[in-house]
């Protein structure tokens, strides 16, 4: 049986401003039926999924891309969690909180943040279809949930010792303090700090909350190997007799840390379904193939990193100097000048709060020809079709693998967290004037079939345009798959930042690991990434061969 949703979207759908071209062209109209037809009050095309007949012709025609209509292969109806409403993005399924850590992986748009709402109680469910449903959200009403959020925000006010102190019911705050280094941040203003240091104040927030259910979204983006390991290693050994959910993106780290895993897929905009939970290698590695063997449901094709072999380059694009900075207490020392050449891609990674995003900004201010993407995003009350240039190859091709085309009428005040991280990348690498490109944590928020399209689309920039590209980031798969070579930081954190030195990738991420004492084998399967368990055969192996990457 063949299922078919039509979606139309409220905020793109705009009748006083066209000819109404879908309800005109409609083939079942034009045989007298009414498959589209204009809402009462004339705000907005609806569209009978019964008669429509999946032509497509309404979405081509369409000047404001505000329609999409999807074939289903099964009878998903009966499994309908949420709805926007008619011709509204449909949710199909529940991620439910389990006793044990569980994650989600899915891809943007499809009802990660839609299935978080509703299991934190900040959405009601359209339809509650089995017993384990009903008796979750009857618990529910008890307030029985606490959430981290996925986007931190940079105009958060009050102390951080304010904070923590209405969030502390369980006991635990003392020694989340601890583990996340936050007595040196108390006192200070929630405005002014980083996104690493934002992200652990946020999760002691959440953790020290005495719940039944933790629905921690995005947890990983922002902190350093030290401070994931240190979060991953605390759930594990005081969270598994409790129902933790964990959305992100990390791959690697979630197949260290979950018990099981759910997959969100689906088409964004449109609809998503939430598969039943399997172990977490086998989930994730279905995610990747793009088929769920066991309920026999193909949702696209298969995606991997796509490998590359660094080129040695000459010339120079542009140099970062020797300085010394002083922020506050803070100082960031660069002992040596450092070239970076036409056509690469150069990787920043170390520890939190050494200086990494202090240089980057430093840069943009001081060097010319510099365009930047920052680490923390602003939504201000613009429309991404101001800047959604299409006039050259490169951007065209953004656009497309980036599915930017349908939010060209949405304000940026309107996306989701991946969307906006997607356009302040086209944003950044869109202008023309520069001959370097800084990019500040671009895979946050970005799903793991957008990380492996712009690790291709950055190497494309740099050798097309015979520019060089900065990119900070914490993924060790997108850096390892991405970069030719990275610049490592060390110090000491909030007080002292060094530029340890530039090296090739493979030297690069053997620093890396080496400092912050990880290993990682590959799936025999996927050969993606995979950490370690300290101690463990495999990790001593490669720890002792000074490989500490499985090849």
């Amino acid at each position: 049986m063949v299922t078919r949703i039509a979606v139309v979207d409220k905020e793109l759908c705009n009748p006083s401003k066209c000819q109404h071209e879908c309800i005109r062209q409609c083939p079942v109209n034009r045989n007298g039926k009414d498959c589209i037809v204009l809402s009462k009050d004339s705000t907005i095309s609806v569209i009978d999924e019964s008669l429509c007949t999946g032509c497509g012709i309404c979405i081509r025609v369409c000047p404001f891309h505000a329609i999409n209509i999807v074939n289903l292969v099964a009878p998903v109806e009966d499994k309908l969690a949420y709805s926007y409403g008619e011709n509204s993005f449909d949710l199909y399924g529940f991620a439910l909180p389990k006793k044990g850590i569980i994650g989600i992986v899915g891809e943007n748009g499809c009802g990660k943040s839609t299935n978080v709402k509703l299991i934190t109680g900040r959405l009601k469910p359209t339809n509650l279809y089995s017993k384990e449903s009903k008796a979750y959200f009857d618990a529910l009403k008890k307030d029985t949930a606490v959430y981290k959020p996925q986007e931190l925000g940079s105009k958060i006010k009050g102390k951080v010792t304010e904070l923590l102190k209405k969030t502390d019911e369980s006991g635990r705050l003392k020694e989340l303090s601890k583990l996340f280094d936050l007595d040196t941040l108390k006192d200070r203003d929630l405005s002014q700090l980083s996104g690493g240091e934002l992200q652990r104040v946020f999760i002691a927030a959440a953790l020290s909350r005495d719940k039944e259910s933790y629905v921690l979204d995005e947890p990983l983006a922002f902190l350093d190997y030290a401070y994931r390991l240190r979060l991953i290693e605390y759930l594990r050994e005081n969270f598994s007799d409790k129902q933790v959910i964990v959305v992100d993106h990390d791959i690697s780290l979630l197949s260290y840390l979950c018990d099981q895993v759910y997959l969100n897929y689906g088409v964004p905009g449109a609809y998503g379904i939430v598969s039943q939970p399997y172990a977490t290698d086998r989930a994730i590695n279905m995610f990747l193939d793009g088929y769920i063997e066991p309920e026999n449901v193909r949702f696209r094709g298969e995606i991997r990193y796509k490998d590359h072999a660094p080129e040695k380059r000459s010339g120079t694009a542009a140099k970062i100097p020797a300085l010394k900075l002083k922020r506050g207490s803070f100082t960031l020392e660069n002992a040596s000048e450092i070239a970076l050449h036409p056509g690469e891609v150069v990787g920043i990674a170390g520890p939190n709060g050494t200086g990494k995003s202090t240089l980057c900004n430093e840069l943009a201010k001081t060097l010319g020809g510099v365009s930047m993407k920052p680490q923390i995003l602003e939504r201000p009350d613009e429309f991404v079709g101001t800047f959604l240039d299409r006039d050259t190859p490169f951007k065209e091709s953004f656009v497309r693998q980036m599915n930017l085309q349908r939010l060209e009428f949405l304000s940026l005040r309107q996306l989701s967290g991946g969307e906006l991280q997607k356009t302040a990348i086209f944003r950044c690498l869109a202008n023309d004037d520069a001959s370097l490109f800084v990019l500040d944590e671009p895979s946050n928020m970005m799903d793991v079939t957008g990380r492996i399209a712009l690790s291709k689309l950055l190497r494309e920039k740099a050798v097309t345009d015979g520019v060089a590209l900065l990119v900070v980031d914490h993924d060790l798969e997108f850096l390892y798959n991405t970069c030719d070579r990275l610049i490592i930081f060390g110090g000491t954190p909030a007080k002292h930042g060094t530029v340890d030195g530039i090296y090739s990738k493979g030297e690069g991420v053997k620093n890396l690991l080496s400092h912050f004492d990880l290993s990682y084998r590959k799936d025999e399967k996927s050969r993606r990434l995979k950490l370690n368990k300290h101690g463990s055969v495999k990790d001593r192996e490669l720890k002792e061969s000074g490989e500490f990457v499985e090849s």
